[in-house]
C-alpha cells in the first residue's frame, strides 16, 4: 500500500488542493477551561528522510478555527484514479510543526503545577504512533517542570520527591534502583483509600533543578528501548515520572501529586512484520494495555455523555490504568487535573494510525468531567467534611469527650484517616482526662468504621431490608459489646449489667489469669442464674451466693497474640461480684484479624 500511496502522491496533493473544508461539527460541551481534562493535540514536523522518500503532509490545521483539524487519507478506487477521504476532528488546543515545547508546557502542563502545590493530584501523558514525538516532548516538558518547581515562583515551602518507573505487560521496574539484571522489579498496590502505592519503588527527595535532570538522565539510560520500523529509538515501555509535594506544614495532611507519562508507542501489523518472538509479544502486551486505556477513555466519554452515577471503567486490566486510576476512578475522593497530549506523525502513509489517536483526542475532548464531591454518609468517613468530623469526635469519642478543635482543627474525614496515629493520640490526649488507651481505641473506633465502608454491603442503607426496622438492623449487624438502648448512658454500669457486657474488674492476688493491664470479663448470667451444673474455671461448681451477695457468672478475656488485641475464652468461666467491677469497656470484633478491640 505504501508503493501504491508514493506513487500516486501528485494525485494526492491535487486533490488536497481542490478540498473545501466543511464547518466543523461543535459539541455542546463546555470550554476545556471548565474540566479537569484538557486535551492537546501535537503535530510533528515531517523529517527530512521522509521528505527525501517522497511523503507529503495528511494533518492540516485550520488558520480561522481553532482545534480543528482536516485528516486526508488517498483510497484506492476500484476503478479509475484513486479518491480522498478526508476527516476532521476536534482535537482540543492544535499544535502544528512550527509551536514549540515551550508553548506547550505554558499552556497545559505549567497550570497544572500550582494545583499540585495545593495538594491535589495532576497528570500529564502522551500517547500517540511510536515515532510520533511522545518522548521527545515529555523528555522536555519534564526539563520545564524540574526548572518551574525550584525558581521561586510557587508560595511557600515544600519537599519534593521523584519515583520514575516503567510499565511493560504486567510488570513494573524501578528506573532509579537497577540490579545486574536490569531496573529493580516493584508491586502497585491499592491502599485502604483507594490509592495506589508503589510498593518497593525507590523515591528520592530533590533539593534544586540539577538533582531532579540527573534523576531523570539515570532513568532515561535503564528505560527499555528498541529500533522499530517507525523508530530507531522506540520506547518500548510506558514511562511514569512521579512528583510527591509534600508540604512541612503540621496541619496540612495531603500531598499533592504529578504524574508524567510517555506512554510506549503502538504499532501496526505492518511495522512489526520482520519482529522476534519476543518483540512480537513485547508488542501485543503494549498494544493490549493501550487497548486497555482506551476502554477507560470510552467508559468516561459515556459517562459524561448520559451523566450516569454507574459505570464501570476497567482501569485494573493494566498496570498502566492501575497506575492512573486517580484518572479513570468515577469514585475516587482526591481533586485530579489532566492534560492529554495526543502526538501525530504527520505522513500520508500514517493515516490510519494518526485517524485512530485523533479520534480518541477527539472523545476526550468531548469528556468534560469535573471533581464531584461524594454526598455525605455518616457511615462512610471519607465523605465527611471537617464538621462532620468535629460532630462525631464529640458524640463518639468516649468519656470524656475528646475536643474536636485539638484532634481536627481543619481536617476533613479522609484527611484525619491519614493522619499518624502518633499525632492522632498525641492530639486526643491535650483533652484533661483523656488517656492513651482511649485515645487509640477512638483511633481504631474511626478506622473500623472505615474499613467496613469500603464493603459492598456496607453501602445498604439502615432499613432497607424488607419487613425489618432501623433498631433490628442495628441488632442484626453489631459487632461490638455496645448497648443498642437509647437511654443506656444515663444510669452507672452497676444498674444496667445484662448478658454480654464486658467489665474492667480487680481480681483477687490468687487469680490464675492476672493480666498486667486491665483485666476484663464477659458477662454471662447472674451467679445464682447458672444452674447445678456449672463449673468455673478451677473446675468448682459455682456455688449460690451467699449472704446476698450480687455477682456474676463471667467468661475470661485475654490478650491477643497482636497489640491492643482480645479473645474471649467463653469456657473459662469464674463468678466476679459486684463490688469488684470497676468500668464498663466497648469491645468491638474485627472479622478480619479475627480478635476484638477496645472501642469507645
Amino acid at each position: 500500500m505504501e508503493e501504491y500511496l508514493l506513487q500516486n502522491v501528485q494525485r494526492y496533493q491535487l486533490l488536497v488542493k481542490r478540498f473545501v473544508p466543511p464547518p466543523a461539527k461543535r459539541n455542546a460541551a463546555p470550554e476545556p477551561t471548565a474540566s479537569n481534562l484538557v486535551v492537546a493535540t501535537r503535530i510533528r514536523p515531517i523529517l527530512e528522510d521522509e521528505i527525501s522518500s517522497g511523503q507529503v503532509p495528511a494533518i492540516f490545521t485550520r488558520k480561522n478555527e481553532s482545534g480543528v483539524v482536516d485528516l486526508h487519507e488517498l483510497k484506492r478506487a476500484v476503478r479509475g484514479l484513486p479518491t480522498l477521504n478526508s476527516s476532521v476532528y476536534q482535537a482540543g488546543k492544535v499544535y502544528g510543526a512550527d509551536s514549540t515545547t515551550d508553548t506547550i508546557y505554558e499552556d497545559i502542563v505549567h497550570p497544572l503545577l500550582p494545583w499540585v502545590w495545593a495538594g491535589n493530584v495532576g497528570t500529564l501523558f502522551a500517547y500517540g504512533q511510536t515515532g510520533s514525538g511522545k518522548t521527545f516532548s515529555i523528555s522536555r516538558l519534564e526539563r520545564s517542570v524540574a526548572g518551574a518547581l525550584f525558581d521561586g515562583s510557587l508560595p511557600g515551602k515544600r519537599k519534593i520527591f521523584v519515583s520514575i518507573f516503567e510499565l511493560a505487560g504486567s510488570s513494573a521496574r524501578d528506573l532509579l534502583s537497577s540490579q545486574l539484571t536490569g531496573p529493580a522489579p516493584f508491586q502497585l498496590l491499592e491502599d485502604s483509600f483507594g490509592d495506589i502505592q508503589l510498593s518497593g519503588a525507590s523515591e528520592f527527595e530533590v533539593g534544586f533543578t540539577g538533582e531532579f535532570l540527573q534523576l531523570i538522565e539515570q532513568a532515561t539510560a535503564y528505560r527499555k528501548t528498541a529500533s522499530t520500523e517507525k523508530n530507531s529509538g522506540s520506547s518500548r515501555s510506558h514511562a511514569v515520572c512521579r512528583l510527591r509535594i509534600v508540604n512541612p506544614d503540621a496541619n496540612v495532611v495531603d500531598d499533592g501529586y504529578l504524574y508524567l507519562v510517555d506512554l510506549a508507542g503502538s504499532e501496526a501489523a505492518r511495522d512489526i512484520f520482520d519482529h522476534s518472538a519476543d518483540r512480537m509479544k513485547e508488542t501485543r502486551e503494549i498494544n493490549m494495555s493501550l487497548s486497555v486505556l482506551k476502554d477507560c477513555i470510552r467508559s468516561i466519554a459515556g459517562v459524561s455523555a448520559s451523566n450516569s452515577k454507574k459505570s464501570y471503567v476497567p482501569f485494573r486490566q493494566s498496570t498502566l490504568t492501575k497506575t492512573l486510576k486517580h484518572v479513570f476512578d468515577p469514585s475516587g475522593a482526591r481533586k485530579c487535573k489532566t492534560a492529554v497530549l495526543a502526538c501525530v506523525n504527520p505522513s500520508f502513509l500514517d493515516t490510519g494510525a494518526t485517524k485512530n489517536t485523533l479520534r480518541y483526542a477527539e472523545m476526550l475532548f468531548a469528556t468534560r468531567t469535573t471533581h464531584k464531591q461524594p454526598g455525605h454518609n455518616p457511615n462512610v468517613p471519607m465523605t465527611w467534611s471537617n464538621k462532620d468530623v468535629r460532630h462525631y469526635v464529640v458524640t463518639k469519642s468516649g468519656n470524656p469527650s475528646i475536643a474536636p478543635f485539638d484532634l481536627a482543627p481543619n481536617e476533613t474525614g479522609a484527611q484525619l484517616l491519614r493522619l499518624p496515629v502518633e499525632i492522632f493520640v498525641e492530639r486526643c490526649m491535650k483533652t484533661p482526662g483523656v488517656t492513651e488507651d482511649q485515645a487509640r481505641a477512638f483511633h481504631l473506633k474511626l478506622w473500623s468504621l472505615h474499613t467496613d465502608s469500603q464493603q459492598k454491603q456496607s453501602t445498604k442503607k439502615a432499613g432497607q431490608v424488607s419487613g425489618t426496622t432501623d433498631r433490628q438492623t442495628l441488632a442484626m449487624s453489631n459487632k461490638s459489646s455496645r448497648d443498642l438502648s437509647e437511654t443506656s448512658a444515663a444510669p452507672p454500669f452497676i444498674e444496667r449489667i445484662r448478658p454480654g457486657i464486658t467489665i474492667s474488674w480487680n481480681p483477687p492476688a490468687h487469680f490464675p489469669f492476672h493480666q498486667k493491664s486491665q483485666n476484663l470479663a464477659v458477662v454471662l448470667c447472674p451467679q445464682d442464674a447458672a444452674g447445678e451444673h456449672a463449673v468455673d474455671v478451677r473446675g468448682n461448681f459455682v456455688q449460690r451466693p451467699q449472704n446476698g451477695e450480687k455477682a456474676f457468672l463471667c467468661a475470661l478475656v485475654l490478650s491477643g497474640e497482636t497489640a491492643l488485641s482480645y479473645e474471649i475464652h467463653l469456657w473459662k468461666q469464674f463468678v466476679v461480684p459486684v463490688r469488684d467491677m470497676q468500668a464498663e469497656i466497648i469491645l468491638e470484633y474485627d472479622p478480619a484479624t479475627r480478635y476484638y478491640h477496645i472501642s469507645v
